[in-house]
């Protein structure tokens, strides 16, 4: 008896424990349900990322080409991949989040930056972000000594770029050939267009002729004729023009010849042989060759010319060489004719210089006849109603 009531108090005692156990239990669930509720309330609920917002900044917004400009993302969000397009091409240029691109040419261009991540991809642009100018051009103005090669030969000259020059305005062009057995060092000094060619803004040109014959010369007629000497001094003429006009704006519809004594010559020569290059002539103390029908003077175009020979020129008689060189009457006669002038010109007397002007040749030529009556043979040192020989001359070419 005593056994069976110590087995039962022992049971109701182990019953009383298991029914506090298992509510302390039941508490511990419910408490634990409730704290993980609260945790995903407040984080990423399953790892959703953001996407990146694209943006940048440049070191410069353009300037003279060519020229360095910086780019850097500072776009914000996870990032594995930065395509920039900042010259306005199909290409993007650097998959870097900074990078430097080189802008060669002018114009203006927009910048695209496009970034990538596990969020998404953003776009951020800017029109007309970058302006390029072309680069200023400054050129040395001044007096220079030049060489070219021509024919396997080296051929000088001289160059004179006015400070007035602009590289951005097509220039007229003047060449001056020296006489035989001259020198352009020297030529340059007695026909001096310098002053007047900063004034009025035109290069000037003095180019030197080659030893032949016991002196320096330039060959009137094209290889083959009846030259000195073998050089050919007409096609020399056209490769100087086309290496200047290399170098420098050149206007090709203002390109004028004068020259002295035997240059003179070769600026009538120039005058047919090189028509199509040459805008006007304005020789002095020289003579045209001979034309006759079988002549291949054949200009292409009415060509205004102004001419001044002496009287008593020993060297150049104003009556011509017979069979050889046209008398100046026989030359104004001949361009007067070729241009279509009137027949009978306005004339001025002034001293000693007689000027004889035929107007209204087709395309506005004109031929003007400056006589100087027992002119000798000379680069004249002249003036007429207050102008220089030289001053004439500009006004002559700059009304062409």
């Amino acid at each position: 008896m005593g056994k069976l009531f110590y087995r039962f108090i022992i049971l109701i005692f182990i019953s009383l424990i298991l029914s506090c156990s298992g509510g302390s239990s039941t508490q511990s669930v419910e408490d634990v349900g409730d704290d993980t509720s609260g945790e995903n309330s407040g984080g990423n609920g399953g790892g959703v990322i953001p996407e990146p917002v694209a943006s940048f900044t440049v070191s410069s917004y353009g300037g003279e080409a060519p020229v360095d400009i910086t780019f850097t993302s500072t776009s914000t969000g996870e990032i594995n991949s930065w395509l920039w397009n900042v010259d306005d091409d199909a290409d993007y240029e650097s998959n870097y989040y900074s990078f430097t691109h080189t802008y060669e040419n002018s114009g203006t261009y927009d910048v695209s930056l496009i970034v990538t991540g596990p969020g998404g991809q953003s776009t951020y642009t800017q029109n007309d972000a970058i302006t390029i100018t072309e680069p200023e051009t400054t050129v040395e103005t001044g007096l220079f000594s030049q060489s070219m090669t021509y024919d396997n030969v080296n051929r000088e000259y001289l160059i004179y770029i006015p400070s007035s020059y602009d590289p951005n305005s097509a220039t007229p062009i003047l060449f001056a050939f020296h006489g035989f057995g001259g020198y352009s060092q020297y030529f340059i000094n007695t026909a001096d267009f310098r002053s007047l060619a900063d004034q009025f803004n035109f290069i000037a040109v003095y180019p030197q002729g080659l030893v032949c014959g016991g002196g320096t010369t330039w060959n009137t007629n094209p290889p083959g004729g009846d030259n000195k000497c073998s050089q050919d001094d007409i096609g020399f003429f056209a490769a100087l023009l086309n290496e200047i006009s290399g170098n420098y704006n050149i206007d090709a519809s203002k390109v004028f010849l004068t020259g002295y004594s035997n240059g003179a010559d070769f600026s009538y020569s120039m005058a047919c042989y090189q028509s199509s290059l040459v805008t006007a002539i304005a020789p002095v103390s020289g003579l045209m060759p001979m034309v006759d029908a079988s002549s291949e003077c054949q200009p292409s175009h009415a060509t205004s010319v102004m001419i001044f020979n002496g009287t008593i020129d020993y060297s150049r008689p104003y009556n011509g060489i017979d069979g050889y060189m046209m008398s100046v009457d026989q030359t104004v006669a001949y361009w007067s004719q070729y241009n279509n002038t009137d027949s009978s010109p306005q004339t001025n007397i002034v001293g000693d210089i007689e000027n004889y002007t035929y107007l209204n040749g087709d395309n506005n030529t004109i031929v003007d006849l400056f006589k100087i009556v027992n002119g000798d043979h000379y680069w004249f040192n002249l003036s007429y109603n207050g102008n220089s020989m030289e001053e004439l001359m500009w006004n002559f070419f700059s009304s062409n």
